[in-house]
């Protein structure tokens, strides 16, 4: 039988670098080392080329050069919370480490306004915070190992589903090599929170009747090549230069009486957005922006329903708060 490698049968692995872009060596029998998937990852793997097209002496080129190696991997995995209910210093979220190298900086508090010990992530003020993460991506028993990896995040939401976290991370690429695994350990088993009952979405103080929204973190990713770069890929580390959170979502059309979205768009007048998913200890996820503008809004229709579609982006308040994510 010729050699298979089948789409479905992949395992994708992450842990959090001590130094940046030293393998931090995850595997697949660590809790929560591997990353339950939604649907199969996509690896990104690209060449620049450099072209011997002259001095031949024909109308062809001779064998090009490779130069830089950019590399990245794009999946999507349920936000689900943990198993114990109780979240503590070293019990985080299965995504948290994802987050944090987000440019996200986690903090654990020990009681939330309900009371409960909880993770927060919320965009970090410097670069030096931004932690790093080494993601090995086994497609079908041949492994692609990165490392120094940082991205973004989108957060998907729709109707009385569970919340999407979609990644795009850019890494150094490292070593390929054919690699026997087996079955992952110490995935999440926890069932995730569906989006949907009261207070799934409050902007300002109206609980809004919405079918879709998703949330950005949209920061600007830099692979910063250089010629003492650590690998032969050519780029000597991924770095975060600027981030403007924002996403859009489809609230059906309001009185200006309850609220007026053409007015807020015109007036450029921030409101507070609260997004909540779940109610059990140890399994409800929100999100809350301090200063939602919106940047567009246009009628639209749905089944013959008027349907605002809204863009929006969030905005600091007091200084790197444009957002903050808290399992609790």
């Amino acid at each position: 039988m010729p050699d298979v490698f089948l789409t479905r049968r992949q395992l994708l692995m992450h842990k959090t670098e001590t130094v940046y872009a030293v393998d931090a060596a995850p595997t697949h029998t660590a809790s929560y080392d591997t990353i339950k998937l939604v649907d199969p990852f996509n690896i990104d793997l690209g060449t620049e080329m450099l072209e011997q097209s002259g001095g031949n002496f024909t109308r062809g080129s001779t064998r090009p050069i490779a130069g830089l190696r950019p590399a990245g991997v794009t999946f999507r995995t349920y936000v689900v919370g943990i198993e114990s209910n109780t979240y503590a210093a070293t019990v985080k979220p299965p995504i948290g480490d994802l987050l944090q190298a987000c440019g996200l900086f986690g903090t654990f508090v020990t009681s939330n306004a309900v009371g409960r010990p909880a993770w927060r992530y919320a965009p970090a003020a410097d670069a030096r915070s931004d932690t790093s993460v080494t993601l090995v991506a086994n497609q079908d028993g041949f492994e692609h190992r990165g490392v120094g990896a940082r991205g973004n995040v989108n957060f998907i939401m729709a109707k009385a589903s569970p919340w999407i976290a979609e990644f795009n991370f850019r890494m150094i690429l490292s070593t390929e090599a054919a690699t026997v695994r087996a079955a992952p350990t110490g995935l999440p088993t926890q069932i995730p929170p569906r989006w949907i009952d009261s207070g799934s979405i409050i902007v300002g103080s109206y609980a809004m009747p919405c079918e879709n929204l998703n949330l950005a973190t949209n920061n600007t990713v830099f692979e910063s090549p250089a010629s003492n770069a650590r690998s032969s890929s050519g780029i000597i580390q991924v770095i975060i230069t600027e981030r403007a959170p924002g996403g859009s979502f489809d609230p059906e059309a309001t009185h200006p009486s309850t609220v007026d979205f053409f007015s807020a768009w015109r007036s450029s007048s921030g409101a507070v957005l609260r997004l909540n998913a779940g109610v059990s200890p140890g399994n409800q996820v929100t999100i809350t922006g301090s200063s939602m503008m919106f940047k567009r809004v246009a009628w639209g229709d749905k089944s013959g329903l008027s349907i605002f579609s809204t863009d929006y982006q969030l905005y600091e308040r007091s200084g790197n708060d444009e957002f903050i994510v808290e399992f609790s």
